[in-house]
């Protein structure tokens, strides 16, 4: 709960309630100490409730792997990550922008410049990824979040995986799981894809965009999450 601490860091208003997790506004009870990184900071922690899937803190090892291997301006920085045993969290940068999902909310579709402009930018932020020997796999408008200065950032790598690392996913699910409105066909059925089902997630996103439509003739659902399959 807001107000409580937590190894340190103070909770603040939760921010997102998801069906993966949930997100605080958090920072240090001991404003400017020696590891204060200087910048605002966020707490994700993974859903373990009755009838919640192994997936859920599974996808939590993945993204706590993943987020201690990237780097850049198109990642948010990792702070820290409670114990798996006792209370299983990841704190990391809180990033200020807009999410493409945004843009499918309102009312009007972008101008053409505009819908470039957000394609560019979302492509260097996931050509930045795979020069880094990971895929993310569940590319969506939720995820992908623009800066003032309009760089794409990121979010959600819970589903990813390392070229050099395990795959944890891969071993211990043998479901296929995303965000089945932009997963590439392969993932569908079960395999885990590769950085071509990031390109094609891409494509689907930016048709959405364009026409706020999906491309497979389902019409975009505003305001809602969609089911991990």
């Amino acid at each position: 709960e807001p107000g409580h601490t937590i190894d340190g860091f103070l909770i603040g208003e939760r921010i997102h309630s998801g069906g993966m997790a949930q997100i605080y506004r958090v920072s240090y009870a001991a404003a400017g100490g020696p590891s204060d990184p200087g910048f605002p900071m966020v707490m994700k922690v993974p859903r373990m409730t009755q009838g919640d899937g192994a997936e859920n803190i599974v996808s939590f090892e993945v993204e706590h792997q993943i987020m201690q291997l990237v780097s850049g301006p198109h990642v948010p920085r990792f702070v820290a990550a409670g114990d798996l045993l006792t209370l299983p969290y990841l704190i990391m940068e809180y990033v200020p922008g807009r999410t493409l999902q945004s843009w499918l909310d309102a009312d009007e579709r972008p101008d053409v410049a505009t819908l470039a402009q957000l394609g560019a930018a979302t492509a260097r932020a996931v050509h930045s990824l795979h020069k880094q020997n990971v895929c993310h796999l569940d590319l969506k408008p939720a995820n992908v979040l623009i800066k003032p200065d309009g760089t794409a950032v990121l979010l959600d790598f819970g589903l990813s995986c390392h070229a050099h690392q395990p795959d944890l996913l891969a071993e211990e699910l043998r479901l296929a799981v995303g965000s089945p409105a932009w997963i590439a066909p392969e993932q569908i059925v079960g395999v885990r894809g590769d950085a071509r089902s990031d390109v094609f997630a891409l494509g689907v996103m930016l048709y959405e965009l364009a026409t706020g439509e999906l491309p497979f003739g389902a019409p975009t659902t505003r305001g809602g999450l969609r089911q991990r399959l």
